[in-house]
């Protein structure tokens, strides 16, 4: 309905404004890049918001297609950066293929658990083993932030489509088939992150380092923060990664509680109109692209929120729309403008 849809716009132009105000404050050599993604992202929202969305569907496999070429492509020529190959160079911009994958995957998935009358366990392993190609694919570049965000998705579409016990019980099998084997499996870094997330203070000038030194960031912003520029774990570079995987904890340290709370209130406005499209939409495939777009907003808004506190293992997912990044960017503009155009299909007569 109109008013969701002006609810959701309202909410995203706050987001971007409070984004872009953090990364001039913080990061203002790239204070210009950030704006012109902000720029093409909303064209991309304005554009989808107009389309016709119901064509896309028929498109999944190809996006699957896609996606799964652009990863394997990512191995082959993709550009190597801190030891990570998530990156191909397009001359003009960095395409972290991880990223624009999600809203891919996001209608595939949907549509293909769409035309599905009954999910037994064969279709569900099937569909599982879909997953799986892209999963393994992004863990291997490694990006272990989105891989999670991948596996978090077809999770939540078979949990919805009431799939929940036997995803218990194949959890509990992965979990016995996993755990003894799990050493294995960790790259090193990934590992530390884990042990210095149960205590950081075990090595405070190492792994422990940037889950401290958000911490104190978040705490030292207190009820309406240090003001625009004056904070000084961002300024003095005590606070690594402060425009991207921390850039929360640079938000708050200079706006406080105050401005924290009005970022949750922009975010739940995103998610009760994600809510409100999966009461409301009729078509199957329309419900299960909405429950894919919150999924996806909720996961990385929860762990990168809840990284930046200090209550999640560090995992480099970015805070969606906030975060600087443009494949980020667009992944999440693709599906805030999916999002709109799904609110226009809701008639007052659905309510």
């Amino acid at each position: 309905m109109r008013q969701y849809k002006n609810l959701l716009f309202s909410s995203l132009v706050l987001i971007e404004v409070l984004s872009l105000t953090t990364i001039w404050s913080t990061a203002p050599e790239l204070f210009m890049s950030q704006l012109a993604f902000v720029i093409v992202g909303t064209i991309a929202i304005y554009l989808l918001s107009k389309s016709d969305i119901f064509l896309l569907p028929s498109l999944g496999k190809t996006f699957y297609i896609v996606s799964i070429i652009l990863l394997v492509l990512t191995v082959f020529i993709g550009k190597n950066v801190r030891g990570s190959v998530r990156w191909i160079d397009l001359g003009f911009f960095n395409l972290q293929t991880s990223e624009i994958i999600k809203p891919l995957l996001a209608i595939y998935y949907s549509s293909y658990l769409a035309k599905l009358k009954k999910i037994d366990w064969k279709q569900l392993l099937v569909f599982l083993g879909i997953t799986f190609i892209p999963v393994t694919l992004v863990a291997m570049q490694p990006d272990l932030g989105s891989a999670l965000t991948l596996i978090f998705l077809p999770l939540a579409l078979l949990a919805f489509s009431g799939q929940l016990w036997k995803l218990l019980i194949l959890g509990t099998i992965f979990t016995a088939l996993v755990l003894p084997i799990e050493s294995k499996l960790l790259k090193p870094y990934q590992r530390q992150r884990l042990e210095t997330f149960i205590n950081p203070y075990s090595d405070p000038q190492g792994a422990g380092y940037n889950v401290i030194q958000a911490t104190i960031a978040v705490g030292s912003g207190k009820i309406i923060g240090k003001g625009v520029k004056l904070g000084t774990q961002s300024h003095l570079n005590f606070l690594p990664e402060r425009h991207t995987d921390f850039i929360y904890a640079s938000f708050v340290e200079e706006f406080g509680l105050v401005g924290s709370l009005v970022l949750f209130l922009a975010y739940i406005a995103i998610f009760q109109s994600c809510i409100h499209g999966v009461k409301r939409l009729r078509d199957n495939q329309q419900v299960l692209l909405s429950l894919s777009i919150f999924s996806l907003f909720f996961f990385q808004f929860v762990v990168n929120v809840g990284m930046n506190l200090g209550i999640m293992p560090v995992t480099g997912i970015t805070l969606p729309l906030f975060s600087y990044g443009g494949s980020s960017l667009l992944s999440f503009a693709i599906l805030a403008g999916l999002l709109a155009r799904q609110l226009d299909q809701i008639t007052p007569f659905e309510i």
